[in-house]
């Protein structure tokens, strides 16, 4: 007869085949909320927040290597991660990279999170090892896993630990890529290419649309959370502006304290308060991007074929925020741009992306006017150019500037050689609208010299007092909208005063002005104008931009900045619009009145003038030498002083 032995409690343990249990059932069974850093301490219920039970069945789909969160605050996003990571040490053991913002951040995580996870969770507590050895700062040997935290502005630490499993929180908090190492994210992925059964959960609250979690969500499924009217059963989205409060109330403490918000369905359109929402929140569906939800609740279609399946989750679905405090949070926010970015991000779980200034191609046609083009307005005083030169092809407007800013568009289009261009800028003679024999030439043309800035160089040097290469800028030192350098040195290092200047522009200034000036009604002085036939590529790229606010990674801090819409590749002529706008501003168009005078016969064409040069060398020096002596006692005007009429070239300095 066989001699029968016994079994320690850990052999049994290890011989023991995992219980057969999904996320949901083995946090319900076994989590344990530490009362030191939860307000609802004690065992876990994921019915109190029923939307997780999406993400945790996602996360053991094997369709599914990445988990994508894009979530507002108070919805339980930390606790879903923790939860996800307890359930591998119990069920599915191997090494596990846990990743933070900063290295102050994961050691908070480590010793405040997980560790009394593990401690106040008897199910997890049984794998804590009495070896200090398998007890290190910010590494944890757990039976037969590996819990190592990382964080994100440390290539090294990013590089250190091979892992099955990734988790990387608060994601939109990473430093930027730098352009020396790839970023935290692709680094931390590499950690896990050995393992072919790994997975990757990325969490975050979103920042812009160029955030880590936005550029994830955006590749992901998608999947948004539905909920069913308590009234018609219908299904749909929560969203902030169905939540509604007395129209005679706008004090947030009032809306917050007496619980005034409700909710209109948008199907029935009838109101539903915060017993009606709990119910609802019960009874929830995940539906990904591309699929729909019938009457009964089942999701219909497929959703996409990616690895990476993506929830949204706002805080309308927080089982620990009233629709009152949501409401009060966003009226005590809206008129502050910081606070009201706070409430997009942290809040309703949304990029943030203000479209401040823009423009559509509809309203800008509606500007055009009665002239043809190649003609000016007999109402014209100058004509300015712009140029964006490009590696093949050369883009132009000209623009006739009239009292008080207001300006038409005398023609916009390409050339393909620098030849072309300058018989156009410094030949040709545009014909006034009325008049058999008087024209204008143009007076002055700014140069983009981002491309092919040896020949712009050349071009300016041609002809100095029209052509002026330029260089723009997000921000000029200084706070000035223009500054001149001189770029070319002599034979002795020196700076050459003959040699080319360029010209600094700020082109967010510049690109404000020209907006406030396209919105100007056309009857009122400073109307920005059109000709009767602008073409309709012309007229979608002078829109391709708008102003959106972004936030410094580093410093948190809000900053606006102009950037190209989706789906608007070129801004050629948004660039020569702006070009042509500085040009005005450099001859002091802003500060003229009207002008009663004629427009006299047209101006013979310019030619290289060495005569000017030297006597611009010699005003230079004397200038300098005033400078070395008193400070001028001139403002900071273009022009020192303002022409009273037109002259032979259409404007007098």
């Amino acid at each position: 007869m066989a001699k029968r032995c016994a079994l320690f409690p850990a052999e049994i343990a290890a011989w023991t085949p995992p219980e057969e249990l999904t996320v949901a059932e083995w946090a319900d069974k076994y989590r344990v909320l530490d009362p030191i850093t939860s307000a609802e301490p004690g065992p876990w219920r994921t019915d109190r927040t029923p939307y997780l039970r999406g993400i945790f069945d996602a996360f053991l789909d094997p369709r599914y290597e990445q988990i994508t969160i894009m979530a507002s605050t108070q919805v339980a996003k930390t606790e879903t991660m923790l939860n996800l990571l307890g359930y591998l040490i119990d069920q599915d053991p191997g090494p596990a990279l846990f990743v933070m913002p900063r290295e102050a951040d994961a050691k908070k995580m480590a010793h405040r999170r997980f560790r009394p996870m593990l401690e106040s969770s008897p199910r997890l507590a049984r794998y804590i090892s009495e070896a200090k050895s398998d007890r290190k700062t910010i590494e944890y040997r757990l039976g037969q896993s590996l819990v190592s935290f990382a964080w994100a502005n440390s290539p090294a630490a990013l590089a250190s630990t091979p892992a099955r499993y990734l988790f990387l929180d608060e994601v939109d908090k990473y430093p930027a890529f730098s352009g020396k190492e790839a970023d935290p994210i692709s680094l931390a992925e590499e950690r896990q290419r050995t393992f072919w059964n790994r997975k990757r959960v990325l969490a975050s609250t979103p920042t812009t649309a160029d955030g880590y979690i936005s550029r994830a969500w955006e590749t992901s499924t998608q999947a948004l959370y539905y909920l069913p009217c308590a009234k018609c059963d219908g299904f749909q989205t929560m969203k902030f502006p169905s939540i509604r409060w007395p129209e005679d109330v706008r004090d947030p403490n009032t809306i917050r304290s007496d619980q005034l918000c409700v909710y209109v369905c948008e199907h029935c359109e009838r109101e539903l308060d915060e017993d009606d929402r709990r119910r609802m929140l019960g009874r929830g569906v995940w539906c990904p991007d591309g699929c729909r939800i019938d009457e009964a609740g089942d999701v219909l279609g497929s959703p996409r074929e990616v690895n990476n399946a993506g929830f949204h989750l706002s805080a309308l679905l927080s089982p620990w925020l009233t629709m009152s405090e949501i409401a009060a949070k966003f009226l005590e926010a809206k008129d502050d741009t910081p606070r009201l970015l706070n409430f997009v991000n942290s809040w309703l779980g949304e990029k943030w992306e203000e479209r401040g200034e823009t423009l559509s191609p509809a309203h800008v046609a509606a500007r055009a006017c009665h002239h043809h083009r190649g003609t000016v307005p007999e109402e014209a005083v100058v004509l300015t150019g712009g140029v964006d030169v490009q590696q093949n092809h050369i883009y132009y407007t000209i623009r006739a500037w009239g009292p008080g800013e207001t300006s038409w568009l005398v023609e916009a289009d390409r050339v393909e050689s620098w030849e072309q261009l300058l018989a156009i800028l410094t030949r040709s003679a545009f014909p006034v609208v009325g008049s058999s024999d008087t024209s204008l030439r143009v007076r002055l043309t700014c140069i983009d010299s981002g491309h092919r800035t040896d020949e712009v160089y050349g071009v300016c040097r041609r002809f100095p007092d029209l052509l002026r290469p330029i260089k723009g800028q997000q921000k000029i030192a200084g706070g000035v909208p223009i500054r001149m350098t001189r770029v070319e040195r002599n034979y002795q290092g020196q700076t050459a005063r003959t040699g080319v200047k360029l010209w600094h522009l700020d082109t967010s200034h510049f690109k404000d002005k020209l907006v406030r000036l396209m919105r100007t009604p056309l009857e009122e002085s400073g109307a920005w104008q059109l000709h009767a036939d602008p073409a309709e590529e012309y007229l979608r790229e002078v829109t391709s931009e708008h102003k959106v606010v972004r936030i410094d990674r580093k410093t948190g801090r809000t900053h606006s900045a102009w950037t190209v819409r989706p789906g608007h590749g070129a801004n050629h002529w948004l660039d020569c619009e702006v070009y042509a706008l500085a040009a005005a501003d450099m001859l002091g168009v802003h500060l003229y009145g009207a002008i009663e005078d004629e427009v006299t016969e047209p101006a013979p064409a310019p030619t290289p003038n060495t005569a000017r040069i030297n006597t611009e060398l010699a005003r230079d020096r004397s200038f300098d030498s005033k400078q070395s002596k008193r400070k001028s006692t001139h403002g900071g005007s273009w022009v020192n002083k303002a022409p009273n009429r037109r002259g032979p070239s259409g404007w007098v300095k």
